[in-house]
């Protein structure tokens, strides 16, 4: 399972190894990764495998950036200003002063599946608007994951993963087009596969799995992995994964020997609220009706 872990290893680590901890408070959730960044004057460069995304915070004079390109583009940016750097394009920074923003990191696989449910499609692309564009609706979001980040509780989890997925729909939304590439896969997966990726589903659902590391236990791209998987299972894998885990918690909370914040971690969920956030979206009762209705 070298490659499963290879796969995961660089889903999680990515983008907190391009901007430095120093940078200021970040949390990776289910879908991606979030980072309230300050600083000081400097550059980078860097070749995405995230789709990542910049929201300024406050107003930066003179960058001077390049995307997918050599050309060099210098403006101003306002509060609210976006800059989206799709997976597998080269990007360059320049700044003269202190500047705060907001990045939000997706794996390409992730916004994959999201499109999936979302518009239908397996895979597309992402359209970054030109420099100094601002987007309120990205500014919106961007500012509520700021204020958990930066607030004096614990950053909760399960709010921060929402808000990274209300993010990726409105990037496809308003950013993303169909990908120019070879026709989908016409079925599901093979008995195979499909039997190793459930396996390894079964021994790992407590866990955080990414269609990365899925794709390579099936052996198949990763873009064409969620299709093929929602062709076999009848759903997405993020929501098979779900099931998975709310299928053992129901179990242990029948049994009624064990307290139910130990239950949402046992069953792979970040605590209790999280749980029965979940569970109420998806089963119709919270763990405690659950429970006493038993």
């Amino acid at each position: 399972m070298k490659d499963t872990e290879e796969a995961r290893e660089r889903a999680d680590r990515y983008v907190f190894d391009i901007i430095p901890e120093s940078a200021g408070p970040r949390k990776a959730t289910l879908r991606g990764s979030v980072i309230h960044s300050i600083r000081n004057p400097g550059s980078q460069t860097f070749l995405a495998k995230e789709h990542a995304v910049g929201i300024v915070l406050s107003p930066a004079p003179r960058l001077r950036a390049s995307l997918g390109s050599d050309r060099i583009t210098e403006y101003d940016a306002p509060v609210g200003c976006v800059v989206i750097n799709p997976a597998g394009v080269d990007s360059s920074l320049a700044w003269s002063e202190t500047r705060k923003n907001l990045v939000v990191a997706i794996p390409p696989e992730t916004l994959s599946e999201l499109a999936l449910q979302e518009l239908d499609l397996a895979n597309v692309e992402l359209e970054p608007p030109a420099f100094g564009t601002v987007d309120l609706r990205a500014l919106d979001v961007a500012r509520r994951i700021s204020v958990e980040l930066t607030g004096k509780a614990t950053p909760n989890e399960l709010y921060l993963d929402s808000l990274v997925t209300l993010f990726g729909v409105h990037l496809l939304r308003t950013y993303a087009s169909p990908m120019k590439q070879l026709p989908p896969p016409r079925g599901g997966l093979s008995a195979k596969s499909a039997r190793r990726v459930e396996e390894y589903l079964r021994e790992h659902f407590t866990q955080k799995v990414h269609v990365a590391e899925l794709a390579a236990v099936a052996g198949i791209s990763p873009n064409h992995f969620i299709l093929r998987f929602a062709r076999t299972f009848g759903m997405p894998p993020h929501r098979y994964l779900i099931n998975l885990r709310l299928d053992f918690a129901e179990k242990l909370l029948i049994d009624g020997e064990i307290a139910i914040a130990e239950i949402a971690y046992m069953s792979g969920f970040s605590d209790q609220s999280h749980l029965a956030t979940t569970m109420k979206r998806y089963r119709g009762k919270t763990p405690t009706e659950l429970r006493f209705a038993r």
